[in-house]
């Protein structure tokens, strides 16, 4: 499964793993700006295994390539009808085939 990480993806997963700046620095030069994890341990004094536990962090919580997140806030009612027309939207997308599993079928895990 591909797997694209642009910044606005990037700022995303350091929210949820509330990553320090050095960190999130390391990522983005790894990530954004593709830099090599040699290049980065040597430049930040880091042991090679520390800039890819880095790099594995973001990778298990990126989105695969097409897929998206939204998150809800008001009335309850409206949750969830939002929730039923997901629901109704995803069944129509596994009967046609282009999903399977809640996966573009593609990338179906």
């Amino acid at each position: 499964m591909a797997m694209s990480i642009d910044e606005a993806e990037l700022q995303r997963i350091a929210r949820l793993r509330r990553f320090d700046a050095r960190t999130l620095e390391i990522a983005r030069r790894h990530f954004i700006e593709g830099d090599r994890p040699k290049l980065l341990a040597a430049e930040y004094g880091l042991v090679l295994q520390r800039i890819y536990a880095i790099r594995k962090s973001v990778l298990d919580l990126a989105l695969p390539s097409g897929q998206g997140e939204v998150t809800l806030r008001g009335p309850v009612e409206a949750i969830e009808a939002a929730q039923q027309a997901f629901d109704r939207h995803m069944e129509k997308l596994e009967v046609s085939g282009r999903v399977r599993g809640g996966y573009p079928a593609s990338t179906a895990r």
